[in-house]
């Protein structure tokens, strides 16, 4: 147990209104622990440094359950989720919700599996695909109260890839940065496609560096066609 992590965390975590019990505390310590033991034979992550790690991971994505009304039980995609974030700390803060955690890269999802296991989680399905093809699968699409993506994707990819797993009256929440102007006037479009609408743009800060949730409603039906093939979205956004 490291305890000087543990009092940073709580610290940073009680500056942003956020309340981590002592539970909390060391289970997020085993799994910064289980991350690092891993990171040193795969790539899951680059931000290693304690206080960076608490701001950029943990704070970061505990600050949706701050901004965004999840209701009791609810059904969530992490799309693209890497070592779990902000998947992991979504079902810690909000036990009751029933998380899909959706990885391309094998190690990384052998990694979550391990985390699952080591810290005994429940009600937590470990998917590795590409988001393209899973969206096109039952029980995957248009199946989901909410999907979630902190990707550097711009918005434009991000909604093809995300918006076909959520239901109708669902959420999409992108995890962005300060600047999203522009990114928002391109995603028009796709938005429209999709059957997705923004509802709200949430603006935080973690530390001195400003983030935004951009929440999108599900309006209508995605078309069965979307999302396209496999890197289409990517190499010829909508």
């Amino acid at each position: 147990m490291d305890n000087e992590f543990m009092i940073l965390l709580k610290k940073k975590a009680e500056e942003s209104g956020i309340e981590l019990d002592e539970t909390k505390l060391k289970t997020i310590d085993k799994y910064r622990n289980l991350l690092m033991d891993w990171n040193k034979k795969v790539n899951l992550t680059r931000i290693t440094e304690k206080n960076e790690f608490v701001e950029k991971h943990v704070i970061d994505s505990l600050m949706i359950t701050k901004h965004v009304e999840i209701k009791e039980g609810a059904s969530i995609i992490d799309v693209g989720t890497g070592p779990g974030i902000p998947g992991f700390f979504l079902k810690l803060a909000r036990p009751d919700i029933k998380l899909t955690l959706l990885e391309t890269i094998r190690k990384k999802t052998d990694f979550l599996f391990e985390v699952v296991r080591k810290l005994n989680l429940k009600d937590i399905e470990i998917l590795n695909d590409r988001a393209e093809n899973a969206a096109k699968k039952y029980p995957y699409r248009e199946n989901y109260d909410m999907a979630v993506a902190r990707a550097v994707s711009s918005l434009n990819v991000l909604s093809e890839l995300c918006l076909p797993f959520v239901k109708t009256g669902g959420i999409f929440v992108a995890m962005k940065g300060e600047k999203i102007k522009e990114e928002i006037r391109m995603a028009e479009k796709s938005l429209d496609i999709m059957g997705g609408k923004i509802q709200d743009v949430k603006e935080y800060a973690v530390g001195e560096v400003n983030h935004k949730l951009i929440i999108i409603k599900k309006e209508n039906k995605t078309p069965e066609k979307y999302p396209r093939r496999p890197g289409i979205p990517e190499k010829n956004p909508l």
